[in-house]
């Protein structure tokens, strides 16, 4: 009996020789498969970043662009006419330059690393001067600066620190 059950194991292995070509071709169109993806991915993730670019350098122009505004507001170079009843201007701030401005401080038109943008400049009010500033003698003066390049809108707040308004 143990002779027949070795001589059907042998005869069950013979029968069994095209199962490493089919386990191989399985293997091959997994991997196959797994390459196809990974390249869509791959081209996918390229396209993403391409469109990145250009929002970056948008981004990077409109905060430089409030950057400089703020050295024209520290330089005094946007005047307040009256620090009590400042105009309306956009959206019902009190904006005192702008990019549409024909009197702007030079160069005109602002630029950040020779490429232009769009700026707003309000004046938000005086306020207590911050620790170490004499209350009686010093006010601190806020603004609201804003920079867009693009579909890129950059907005801050600055202040400066001068003598008391009266």
């Amino acid at each position: 009996m143990r002779g027949y059950a070795v001589k059907h194991l042998i005869k069950t292995c013979r029968n069994e020789d095209g199962s490493a070509v089919v386990v191989a071709f399985m293997l091959l169109v997994v991997l196959t498969l797994l390459g196809v993806f990974s390249t869509r991915t791959a081209r996918i993730d390229i396209q993403v970043a391409s469109n990145e670019i250009p929002y970056q350098q948008n981004f990077y122009i409109a905060e430089g662009g409030v950057h400089r505004e703020a050295a024209e507001v520290a330089r005094g170079n946007y005047p307040i006419a009256n620090v009590t009843q400042p105009e309306d201007g956009q959206e019902g701030r009190p904006w005192l330059a702008s990019y549409a401005d024909t009197s702007l401080p030079s160069p005109t038109p602002h630029q950040v690393d020779g490429l232009s943008y769009k700026f707003w400049v309000g004046y938000l009010g005086a306020f207590s001067p911050p620790a170490g500033y004499s209350i009686l003698h010093f006010s601190r003066y806020d603004y609201d600066i804003q920079a867009t390049r693009g579909d890129v809108t950059v907005r801050a707040r600055y202040f400066k620190i001068g003598p008391k308004a009266e």
